[in-house]
């Protein structure tokens, strides 16, 4: 586990980690009582996680890279009990996009990556995951 001040940056009791691809994630959680489905969802609707029914859904339209970003995030709703949906500035919410940042950015491939590109895209691009998400690790590291 990585710790960035008194940030922690791993997903706790759940077996994936930013080195994995999107297909080996949904392999590895396999085992676990929540249940990960696409679907078509509505336009704006990345997924959602059923606490009732321990559901995640993942909108079959996203690339890899976003159904992977969305898939930690909507896990981490679950380990954290979250119920129902709710705005961008709720407390559940700020909560999984920071972890899911934590979790999937390497500081150091970051830094490197920085050096090599101009653009947010392509930064994103070659971490696999999506311009909102490194976004969401800024934005953590300026306010820890």
């Amino acid at each position: 586990m990585e710790r960035l001040g008194r940030i922690t940056t791993s997903l706790p009791d759940l077996p994936i980690d930013r080195r994995m691809t999107y297909g080996a994630m949904r392999r590895a959680i396999v085992g676990l009582p929540v249940t990960v489905s696409s679907a078509i969802l509505p336009d704006g609707l990345w997924g959602c996680y059923d606490n009732e029914n321990h559901v995640i859904l993942i909108d079959r339209r996203l690339t890899y890279a976003a159904k992977r970003c969305t898939l930690v995030h909507e896990l981490l709703h679950w380990r954290h009990g979250d119920t129902g949906c709710s705005n961008d500035r709720s407390k559940q919410e700020r909560r999984a996009r920071t972890q899911t940042a934590l979790t999937l950015v390497n500081p150091a491939e970051l830094a490197l990556l920085e050096r090599m590109y101009e653009y947010e895209w392509q930064i994103a691009n070659e971490l696999d995951i999506t311009t909102q998400v490194l976004e969401d690790y800024r934005s953590t590291l300026a306010s820890a």
